[in-house]
């Protein structure tokens, strides 16, 4: 199989004899190769294999070390530690060193238990401290009773007492203790519940309740700070042994998994078979490695019978293969997406190489910004940079790169950088031309107009041709004269560079171009996974288990015929409504019948598909054919969120841009940009601002060189950053204007900062949708089983061989 279906997948069957079982487990483990499939136990003569005898050992010092490693801190190891010096500690003083932090911890976990109690104890004593009372005299009398409790009101507990005594305190929550004789303890407690009386326990001891509380309080704060040494004990250790013994959990894991491996073998008296999957071109690797320990070892390569799967050996009942992506490099980390849904039917399109072409494109397309391109590779760098040893982890950078660089690549087309664009518009001093080719052919002026971006933000107008002031169309070729298109591309498509998605077309830009274009990549990519499928059914059929090239005619040439059909009657039928010669109005006429006649086929060809292998009745697969067919409208308009959320998040951005950072106009200025106009007007040099917001910047730079003040926190140097240069600013006399162009500052950051987020999960969001929801369903069929072979990773610790 090629890259783009999964690996090639053969059955394995290996025996050997029961003493040498523990020796073939190892053999798996160090090939890892071998998807081993559980033995179910239901066959006579065999049962399943028996833990090796060491798993209970194991098994305790593993609860032992992660009991102990749940206690520590411990920081991540990026480059995987040497197996032979963490199995040589563990056979010298790490066991010894895990029973004295169990020791520790188990110290921890009592003295946490005591704490709680004596909090419980001063709770209690604290709410009968007002009573005045020794804590011994509340209880213990033989013929008196003695009522404890919270109270609503003095007078009602007294009159509940009878001849027996009330004393009660508090203030706002009054605390009474009644007392009375035995014999009228009955009914005192019911005067009392009905004076709103709630019990309370009364804690064991003698004394001064004072007294007490100020024991409890010594006591609380000696095991506080025998806490500290012990806390302060385990984090030491954890600094000296947290690697040695993150690394031993990771051995005894693998221990544990081949002391248990016996299990997922069927084994005799005397004998043991293997069952399981291996890629076919490992076959000849694993045959070899097995053939040590085992006497019988064979592999058949998995044939797939068209409509039906492939052939096992278990039975009638078909065994798939476990799903192995094909090997890949560049294109792997958008097996992250194609995780997303499951993993592809074995033998079928695996649509990962395809998304990753199209997946960064429709995400550049929508958020389209250098400056947040830039960003998102960053984020990216940085994630490779601190997770970059885990394999998930450096995918998923990798990827995030990917759509960075996708982002960029727009950004520069488009002519944006966070949210301002960049580049100078021109214009035709004949106003009905909006061409600079057209305008030179009418003998016409064509005129730029300077980008109101900032200077900072314009830096990236070197790397285009003559600093921007260039304009290049598809409207200036005529490759399609032939056709009768005298000038740009079929089907009313328009590229251009730069391209200029915010820009109405009326006075030069690209927007209404852009959502033909993305109505058009809707097409194509709605094609393309119908034509995979058209594929897939043909070899291997269906989910119903119909297989042929008329399954594939009629149940993805239906929807082929559907879409191609409607585009050129929906083509046509808009066309007709422009301003153009007769000759292509004919030629759209024809289109048009075309169209209708192609797509009317697809829906006849849908309702036979729907009878024919679908089991539907005729009569509701005659009512069903045209609903569906209109339905394929849907899947196509729904990719022009191409060109709308990337409008939403350019506009949001360009809000901010606008109304935070400002600019300059006929004078007046907006923003930060206006406020430090005026500022320059009240005698506010450029040099002295900068000394008046220095406080301010201040603890950025020193975040920067990573210089720590232990007695001011960031937030606070913030804050007095912020102060003193109002403060500054009240000196000059235009202290309010120092807050505001400092709340400005941090108000437009904070815009970018969520225009920069919106533009990374929503975009990736919708072409997420665009792929898993409207792409697949023309083709995919989640059925396999992702293939985990019998082995180990390095994550703390490198892989014995």
């Amino acid at each position: 199989m090629g890259k783009l279906t999964t690996q090639g997948m053969s059955r394995l069957t290996a025996a050997g004899t029961v003493p040498n079982l523990d020796n073939a487990i190892e053999a798996l483990a160090a090939l890892k190769a071998i998807h081993v499939v559980d033995y179910s136990g239901d066959e006579d003569g065999l049962k399943l294999g028996k833990p090796n005898p060491s798993s209970e050992g194991i098994g305790r010092n593993l609860n032992r070390y992660r009991s102990v490693i749940s206690q520590i801190t411990t920081s991540d190891i990026k480059v995987p530690l040497e197996a032979k010096p963490i199995r040589l500690k563990m056979a010298a003083d790490l066991p010894s060193l895990v029973d004295e932090m169990l020791t520790s911890s188990d110290r921890i976990d009592a003295i946490e238990a005591e704490q709680g109690a004596i909090a419980e104890e001063a709770s209690a004593l604290e709410t009968l401290k007002p009573l005045g009372i020794d804590l011994d005299l509340l209880s213990g009398y033989e013929g008196v009773t003695v009522f404890v409790g919270n109270v609503s009101g003095a007078p009602a507990t007294k009159k509940a007492a009878g001849d027996g005594i009330a004393i009660i305190g508090g203030d706002k929550k009054k605390v009474a203790a009644v007392f009375c004789r035995n014999e009228n303890a009955p009914t005192v407690q019911s005067a009392l519940d009905d004076a709103d009386f709630s019990s309370l326990t009364v804690p064991v001891g003698e004394g001064d309740i004072g007294a007490r509380l100020s024991d409890l309080a010594a006591r609380n704060q000696d095991l506080s700070n025998e806490m500290d040494d012990l806390q302060s004990e385990l984090d030491t250790w954890g600094e000296n042994n947290g690697a040695s013994l993150q690394g031993g959990v990771e051995l005894l894991e693998r221990d544990m998994a081949i002391a248990l491996g016996p299990v997922k073998v069927a084994t005799s008296e005397h004998t043991f078979v293997l069952d399981g999957w291996v890629e076919t071109s490992r076959s000849d690797e694993v045959k070899a490695a097995l053939s040590e320990t085992c006497l019988y070892v064979e592999t058949e390569p998995f044939k797939i019978t068209p409509g039906g799967g492939g052939h096992g050996h278990h039975g009638p009942e078909l065994e798939m293969p476990p799903i192995k992506f094909a090997d890949r490099h560049t294109s792997k980390p958008m097996e992250l997406i194609t995780d997303l849904m499951g993993r592809p039917s074995y033998g079928k399109v695996d649509p990962t190489l395809f998304m990753f072409f199209t997946y960064p494109l429709f995400f550049g397309l929508m958020l389209g910004d250098m400056a947040y391109g830039f960003m998102t590779m960053g984020v990216g760098y940085a994630l490779y940079r601190a997770k970059g040893h885990d394999e998930t982890m450096m995918l998923a950078a990798k990827f995030l790169g990917y759509i960075g660089l996708a982002t960029v690549f727009f950004g520069y087309l488009y002519g944006e950088f966070a949210g301002f664009e960049i580049l100078p518009h021109g214009s035709c001093d004949i106003g009905t031309i909006v061409s600079a080719h057209a305008c030179e052919a009418a003998h016409g002026q064509w005129h730029w107009t300077a980008s109101e971006a900032p200077a900072w933000a314009t830096w990236p107008t070197i790397f285009y041709p003559n600093g921007g002031e260039f304009h290049w169309s598809t409207s200036e070729l005529s490759f399609f004269a032939f056709a009768g298109i005298e000038h740009g591309l079929p089907f009313g498509a328009a590229f251009s560079y730069p391209f200029h998605r915010v820009t109405m077309a009326s006075v030069g830009g690209n927007l209404e171009d852009l959502i033909l274009l993305t109505i058009y990549l809707g097409v194509f990519h709605t094609l393309l996974g119908l034509a995979i499928g058209f594929r897939d059914s043909w070899l291997y059929g269906d989910s119903h288990g119909n297989v042929g090239p008329a399954v594939a005619f009629f149940d993805k040439g239906s929807w082929i015929a559907i879409l191609v059909g409607g585009f050129l009657f929906a083509y046509a039928f808009l066309g007709m409504k422009g301003d153009h010669g007769q000759g292509y109005l004919d030629f759209l006429s024809q289109m048009q019948l075309i169209g209708i006649i192609i797509a009317c086929s697809g829906v006849l060809m849908l309702i036979y598909a729907s009878y024919k292998y679908h089991g539907m009745p005729l009569a509701i697969a005659a009512m069903l054919g045209p609903i569906e067919g209109i339905g394929m409208m849907s899947t196509v308009v729904s990719y022009v969120r191409l060109f709308a959320v990337g409008i939403v998040g350019v506009k949001i951005a360009e809000t901010g841009n606008h109304m935070l950072y400002g600019q300059m106009e006929d004078g007046h200025g907006t923003g930060m940009v206006g406020l430090i106009n005026d500022l320059s007007h009240q005698d506010v040099s450029g040099f002295i601002l900068a000394a008046i917001l220095l406080p301010m910047i201040l603890p950025f730079v020193l975040k920067i060189l990573k210089v720590d003040i232990p007695q001011l926190s960031f937030k606070m140097q913030l804050l007095a950053g912020f102060v003193i240069s109002g403060g500054l600013g009240f000196a000059f006399g235009v202290g309010s204007s120092i807050f505001l162009l400092i709340v400005l500052f941090f108000g437009w950051l904070v815009v970018q900062g969520f225009a920069w987020l919106l533009g990374v999960v929503s975009p990736n969001i919708h072409a997420a949708r665009l792929h898993l929801v409207e792409w697949m369903k023309q083709f995919y069929e989640v059925l396999g089983e992702k293939f985990s072979p019998f082995g180990f990773t390095a994550r703390t610790v490198e892989v014995e061989q």
